[in-house]
């Protein structure tokens, strides 16, 4: 209490110190400062919003749009990821463009029934009728690691609709596609009893940690706040059902059916790889490069399996070059 009433003191004393004219000044300059920042909240909110999609009575899928413009922007995240993992890029790319981010079933605060239905291609159902419900067209659908997977299948799904169809470019960053060793974390929660020792009784911090550690090429951008973003995710009620059930599904019923459709993948394709991807290696960019007929690929040095993260500036300056 004694050091309130010397700050108060100390503070009277200073204030008494100022002409009253200027104090007057001072306590205007305060109030439109404080009406400026008010106003500019508002400015940056009236671009934005956040609901849920009703996909059934147990599914409601978390989504948020950002921005305005004719281009619509479509985000897939990774596994274990949520609408977090885009937020470095969200702001630069929100200027004159649309852009929808979703956290996918089982992830983020979407929905974690247990109810077995956690294949890339219960996913594409899921994002496809989301797209379909909210009439959006012209539509650049992004996807990361598992969300790239996701991703190609919404693309097939949507042309067996509709010849033409509403997505009419991908980009596919670190993108799963073909057959491959799984990363630790995904083989681990493959296996009964390890697998809900990990989820139940790891706390969610080590854990996000630990694999953010080793997805990234440069650990020094493993800042704190970044690992508390993702493991807060991670301990919510039906995670445990949500994260097995899609590590025991990853794989396609048919995964020769799927690399053969990414050849006649027919839309431009703009292919982002982290040149240091532990999880995906680089070789499976360069494939799809040779196998997608109108396609780039823009290779990020000294990056891992999330360049949206880990090496935004470069992410988001090759996403508005292919979009030009």
């Amino acid at each position: 209490m004694k050091y309130r009433n010397a700050i108060k003191y100390h503070f009277q004393k200073r204030s008494n110190q100022i002409p009253k004219e200027m104090r007057k000044s001072i306590i205007v300059v305060i109030l439109l400062l404080f009406l400026s920042n008010c106003s500019m909240n508002i400015s940056k909110e009236a671009d934005s919003s956040k609901g849920t999609f009703d996909y059934s009575d147990k599914i409601q899928i978390n989504y948020e749009i950002h921005g305005t413009g004719n281009s619509t922007i479509v985000f897939l995240h990774g596994f274990g990821a949520s609408v977090e993992t885009w937020r470095d890029i969200q702001l630069p790319l929100s200027k004159g463009n649309t852009l929808i981010f979703l956290d996918l079933k089982g992830f983020g605060l979407s929905s974690k029934p247990d109810d077995g239905k956690y294949s890339l291609d219960d996913q594409a159902e899921i994002v496809l009728a989301f797209l379909k419900t909210n009439h959006f067209h012209n539509i650049t659908l992004v996807g990361n690691s598992y969300g790239g997977a996701v991703s190609v299948i919404t693309y097939f799904k949507d042309r067996s609709d509709n010849a033409r169809g509403n997505v009419h470019r991908l980009v596919l960053i670190d993108a799963a596609a073909y057959e491959q060793v799984f990363p630790f974390f995904i083989d681990v929660l493959r296996k009964p009893v390890i697998n809900w020792i990990v989820m139940n009784l790891v706390p969610t911090e080590i854990m996000a940690g630990f694999i953010l550690h080793y997805l990234y090429y440069d650990a020094n951008k493993v800042s704190e706040e970044r690992i508390a973003r993702h493991a807060e995710y991670l301990g919510q009620p039906g995670s445990y059902d949500s994260f097995v059930g899609c590590a025991r599904q990853m794989i396609p019923a048919n995964p020769d059916s799927l690399s053969a459709l990414i050849k006649t993948i027919a839309v431009p394709t703009l292919i982002i790889w982290g040149a240091n991807d532990p999880a995906i290696p680089l070789e499976h960019g360069q494939r799809l490069h040779r196998e997608i007929q109108n396609s780039q690929l823009v290779i990020i040095p000294n990056c891992g399996h999330m360049p949206q993260e880990e090496s935004p500036d470069e992410t988001v300056k090759a996403l508005l070059k292919f979009m030009e």
